[in-house]
């Protein structure tokens, strides 16, 4: 292998990743000057038949042992839920739900693939939401490829495009909603991979589902420190070769160039500080679809508002998305107390910084759904009638195969006393809040609100800046449709009450094409490419 730092490339990579960003007459906001990525340029040599890529096992400690829950969380009575609905049906929201007229979501160019973006918290970091819409487009797997991966290799509740990454222990996550660094250096998915540990590794599998090698090229996007980083780099199982980076602070490209397909791509960090920012792979001239997903969980859309749109427009010159999607709001809806004008001046500002990095695209602001309350068991006990909590308490009794707090406590009193002593239920000191009837007091629909007035608060910021806006919550049907989605067979709810299940995120994906449009014949050219 042999490293050629082409000084002339810089202007090479100026009319490739610089496409300059003009202003539109719909926003009336100038695009930033992106400073072009200084790319470094490695050929390399792929082999075949390269082995599977194995992550090397890291020691763990004896983990402690898990201590029962006496007092589980659980999913409040029907009853209970209902009574809580008929309470604030007269105070109602409703999300303003006109119909998006056709060709909302933008249509690719002849002979140009269509390319989506869509950035957000958990939700979208499994990619069960995403991977729906691509498979409802009915096209062949070749024809959806991924342009970005962003910099959240092994993190949990992330599911990327790839078919191995193995991470090391000293690598850090770097939220742009989180973090200073990375907010003033983003990468494209607002997160970074931060290390100053020599002998860190990050390693990819770059092949396919089918496991077939098919990238003869990957960049491994990265921030340019002021001091030189120095790199260990290893492509299919080859010897490392020590390349150096150095240049100017700021974004940066190591551009790997192979004679054929890459399998495995491994890098160590000798010395220095890495911030890894993600992957760009090369889209062929077939794709139909361009699918970049940049999910991140506990992601919020202050990561938007904190970064350098600057920076940020560096990766996105060579990459005229026609949609931009933006799915927050769950965690900002966490926040106690819930602020709703300093919420709506964040989205305001975030979403301006994104129109001004992608001025031309269609972009959607996507509301978050609906979200339930779990109850404590003793807190359900304490409001049913006498008679039911016998029944209730046989019933936990069965299903969980031990006795629920109340009958548990009741009987190892009368077991272990030879003497004749009062049967006292213990004291379980409950985290709902007071109530001041047996009504629906624990206020059941606390998230539901507020996720109300987010979707409102988004409507409106989204028609200042000619975006369209879907909810989710609507979506589930309003009101209590954490509970409903929960309770149904199967479920489509998760029992945290605020995820879903995979069914319930490819439900919410196919309602979300039946009102916005999504689907091939409107969102591709006339001609594929």
């Amino acid at each position: 292998m042999t490293l050629h730092r082409h000084w002339h490339r810089l202007t090479l990579a100026v009319m490739a990743w610089g496409l300059s960003l003009g202003c539109t007459a719909a926003t009336g906001l100038a695009a930033p000057s992106p400073v072009a990525p200084v790319v470094t340029t490695l050929r390399v040599v792929a082999r075949p038949a390269v082995s599977e890529l194995q992550c090397a096992s890291v020691p763990r400690g004896a983990a402690p042992a898990a201590s029962i829950d006496q007092d589980p969380r659980e999913m409040p009575d029907d009853d209970e839920v209902q009574a809580a609905l008929k309470e604030a049906s007269e105070i109602a929201v409703t999300i303003p739900t006109a119909p998006h007229p056709q060709g909302v979501l933008g249509r690719a160019q002849a002979g140009e693939p269509y390319r989506v973006a869509i950035w957000g918290d958990s939700h979208l970091a499994a990619a069960f939401f995403t991977q729906e819409l691509v498979k409802l487009l009915k096209l062949a797997p070749e024809q959806v490829r991924t342009g970005f991966v962003p910099a959240s290799m092994n993190r949990p509740g992330v599911r990327l495009p790839l078919r191995k990454t193995c991470v090391s222990p000293p690598w850090r996550y770097e939220p742009a909603h989180a973090n200073a660094a990375s907010a003033a250096a983003p990468g494209p998915g607002l997160t970074s991979m931060f290390s100053a540990q020599a002998g860190a590794t990050v390693a990819w599998d770059l092949r396919n589902a089918t496991g077939v090698a098919d990238a003869r090229q990957v960049s491994l996007l990265l921030h340019q420190s002021a001091a030189p980083v120095q790199l260990a780099l290893s492509v299919d199982g080859e010897p490392e070769i020590l390349v150096v980076l150095s240049g100017p602070p700021g974004p940066a490209v190591l551009e790997l160039v192979a004679d054929g397909p890459l399998s495995v791509v491994q890098v160590r960090l000798v010395s220095g500080e890495l911030r890894l920012q993600g992957l760009a792979l090369p889209v062929p001239s077939q794709t139909a679809v361009q699918m970049d997903v940049f999910g991140y969980p506990g992601a919020t859309v202050g990561g938007w508002r904190q970064a350098s749109t600057d920076y940020l427009s560096a990766w996105f010159t060579q990459t005229p998305y026609n949609l931009v999607m933006m799915e927050f709001g769950t965690n900002e809806g966490n926040v106690k107390p819930f602020d709703a004008p300093a919420y709506e001046a964040t989205l305001r500002e975030s979403v301006k910084r994104m129109r001004t990095v992608f001025p031309q695209a269609a972009c959607v602001l996507i509301a978050p759904g609906d979200r339930g309350v779990l109850v404590r068991r003793s807190e359900k006990w304490k409001r049913m009638p006498a008679s039911a909590r016998v029944v209730a308490d046989k019933k936990a009794d069965k299903k969980s195969g031990k006795a629920s707090p109340q009958s548990s406590a009741a009987k190892g009193v009368k077991g272990k006393s030879k003497n004749k002593t009062k049967t006292v239920a213990p004291v379980i000191e409950s985290t709902a809040a007071p109530s001041a009837n047996s009504g629906p007091a624990r206020n059941l629909l606390q998230y539901t609100r507020i996720h109300e007035e987010i979707g409102q608060i988004q409507s409106a910021v989204a028609q200042q800046y000619g975006c369209s806006v879907w909810s989710m919550l609507q979506a589930m049907g309003g009101q209590g449709g954490a509970y409903r989605w929960a309770r149904q067979s199967p479920p489509l709810m998760a029992r945290d009450l605020i995820h879903f299940t995979v069914l319930g995120y490819q439900q919410l994906a196919q309602q979300f094409a039946q009102d916005m449009g999504w689907d091939a014949a409107q969102i591709l050219p006339v001609s594929p490419p």
